[in-house]
């Protein structure tokens, strides 16, 4: 039963969620071919063959044994159907005892042979399988986090490419089990596949009865594991923020505010109503499932029963014998107890696989999206950055966040970008390095457009303090050396970016000095006010030593005596040849910079010197007055 487009689904939420606006899309909007039982039966040689060369790459020799053991196994399955026709036959036959236990007791040596061997190629197909699956599942993460790492920025923030994101570490895990169910796929299908050569052997009537019996299944399960896929995807945004939700109740960061303003309930609530959506959607299916398996059922019984049938009347009729009809029925039964076990295989074997498939997508589109691994160097250190005519335009947005900046940065420099709240600003600093490339216009590096560089080499150059930089739940040392992480870190270097910053203070008032973990949910962990976790993210920077220093609102959570302090060293920095620029609201240190431009709605509204342009009279003017006016004493 598939719900049209315009058809209201059960539990449909409404067009703008009071938590998450439009960020929640319903079943009903899934692609109508994610759901089809032929597009699902062509996915299939797909996954295996994805499954294969993941295992040929995790470990080849496990895959050999898994893929030996299996074709021995075929062998030893037919074997064992044929040595039990050739029991039955001298079993029937009108031979003296002493010569039906003469002539059989060889055929039942072989029977046992062929039944031990298969024990045994079953139980190395386990072992082999055992260990094949989880190399398999960590070379999928590993290959999904190595495309990850290096798409654009821009691609990060993405919100669709975060869904399908969410879906392929799934799939990166399921891998695992798409490769245990694909080893015990492949032992049902040699059981059936040797019960069919054996019934073609015996009768070839009864063959294609015992394919029409398997093929309702196989639809079933294709239809069945398509609708559960089709319905995840779309309802990945739903699964993220019941998980978002989750975090947020149970985090420490956000702990004080839950409780002081009473905010448990109020998510609760919101996680509960959610849920409830999640929940009427899992029923949905489930009755689709319900309506589809009965169907299946039904035509599989029938076409069972006909086989039977079948083989009754080639008895009657004596067109074979007790011995083969009863290795038929043998043959039968333990086809169809296969084809059982191939049906509960292959639904998870195909539910996995598609998440699997979108691993490979997604790794795909993340290895599209990369940035660009070669270019043109940029000299060290640079000595200009400038932009002529630069447009940027954020995925999905209608108004760009700039529109034609044109600025110079030169060598030594202390720039200052200033501004409203959204005018711009963090958002020219991440295209001036590189992490953002115009939608049109250009950002140069001596020159050159960021574009057409080696953007690694270009990274080289630069140290970054964001306004919400990471606070990494490592060592308070790690926190300070991820600032070069290629290298070994360095205890001379450490001890000058820490006093240069005052991140020797935090790190001798902590319990384990340096080695102190920040990250109070582990054992031995703490937490560090804002002011301390800002001097850390400035060490990391100093740390770095590069030839241009981007800091965006540095001090935001210092005090005036460290604020001070933070900008007389950016000023020397910029003395010894560092290029500084800077964003703040602080525009009593932007009084220092060479140069101030100020942005408002995406373009550079005023520019120059803080004295030129306090005697302009214009926006800058009155936002310093503004400032400086609280601190007069009335």
């Amino acid at each position: 039963m598939r719900r049209t487009r315009h058809e209201r689904a059960p539990g449909r939420p409404a067009e703008h969620d009071p938590l998450f606006g439009r960020g929640i899309r319903p079943a009903y909007d899934a692609a109508p071919e994610d759901a089809g039982t032929r597009a699902a039966l062509r996915r299939l040689p797909a996954i295996v063959a994805i499954t294969l060369r993941l295992g040929y790459r995790a470990d080849p020799r496990a895959l050999a044994a898994v893929a030996a053991a299996q074709l021995v196994m075929g062998v030893a399955t037919s074997a064992t159907y044929l040595s039990t026709q050739r029991l039955l036959t001298g079993l029937f036959s009108a031979a003296p005892a002493d010569g039906k236990i003469h002539a059989m007791a060889p055929v039942a040596a072989v029977l046992a042979c062929a039944m031990a061997v298969r024990g045994l190629c079953d139980a190395v197909a386990v072992a082999a399988s055992g260990r094949l699956g989880p190399r398999v599942a960590q070379r999928a993460q590993l290959m999904l986090l190595e495309q990850a790492v290096r798409v654009e920025q821009v691609l990060m923030e993405d919100a669709a490419f975060h869904d399908r994101l969410s879906t392929a570490r799934r799939g990166a895990d399921a891998t695992s089990r798409v490769t245990q169910s694909t080893v015990g796929l492949c032992g049902e299908l040699v059981s059936i596949f040797a019960a069919l050569w054996v019934l073609v052997a015996l009768n070839p009537l009864l063959t294609p009865l015992l394919l029409v019996a398997l093929a309702p299944r196989a639809w079933s399960v294709a239809r069945t594991a398509a609708a559960r896929h089709s319905s995840m995807k779309s309802w990945m945004q739903l699964t993220r923020q019941l998980d978002l939700l989750a975090q947020l109740m149970t985090s420490h960061e956000s702990a004080e505010e839950v409780r002081a303003h009473r905010v448990g309930g109020f998510l609760l609530g919101h996680y509960r109503r959610l849920a409830t959506l999640s929940a009427r959607e899992q029923a949905r299916l489930a009755r689709e499932e319900a309506l589809t398996r009965s169907l299946a059922g039904a035509l599989s019984g029938l076409a069972a029963l006909a086989t039977y049938g079948v083989l009754l009347l080639l008895v009657v009729d004596g067109r074979t014998t007790f011995a083969t009809a009863g290795t038929a029925a043998f043959a039968i039964r333990s086809s169809m107890m296969s084809l059982t076990s191939f049906v509960t295989r292959f639904q998870q074997l195909y539910q996995d696989g598609l998440l699997t498939t979108e691993w490979r997508e997604v790794c795909a589109r993340a290895r599209d999206g990369a940035v660009p691994a070669r270019g043109l160097t940029p000299a060290a250190p640079v000595e200009t950055i400038g932009t002529r005519g630069l447009r940027f335009t954020y995925p999905g947005a209608r108004t760009p966040a700039l529109d034609g900046v044109d600025i110079d940065v030169r060598r030594g420099e202390v720039v200052a970008l200033v501004g409203d709240n959204g005018s711009g600003k963090s958002t020219l600093a991440k295209l001036l390095t590189g992490l953002y490339l115009p939608s049109s216009g250009s950002v140069l590096w001596n020159g050159v457009p960021t574009g057409e560089l080696d953007r690694d080499t270009l990274w080289d150059q630069i140290a970054l303090v964001s306004q919400d930089f990471v606070q990494w739940p490592f060592t308070a040392r790690m926190n300070v050396v991820t600032g070069r992480p290629d290298r070994e870190p360095d205890g001379r270097r450490l001890a000058d970016a820490a006093r240069s910053t005052g991140a020797d203070a935090v790190a001798g008032r902590l319990d384990d000095g340096w080695d102190t973990l920040l990250a109070r949910e582990f054992f031995g962990g703490t937490d560090l006010s804002g002011g301390q976790w800002q001097r850390l993210g400035l060490a990391r920077a100093w740390y770095r030593d590069a030839p241009v220093l981007v800091v965006d609102e540095p001090t935001s959570a210092l005090d005036p005596a460290a604020e001070i302090d933070v900008f007389n060293k950016i000023t020397e920095l910029a003395a010894r040849g560092t290029t500084v620029i800077l964003i703040t609201h602080r525009l009593a240190s932007v009084a220092r910079a060479d140069r101030v431009y100020v942005l408002a709605d995406g373009r550079v509204a005023e520019q120059g010197t803080h004295a030129s342009l306090m005697d302009a009279g214009g926006r800058y003017a009155a936002m310093y007055r503004l400032q400086a006016d609280q601190f007069l004493v009335t």
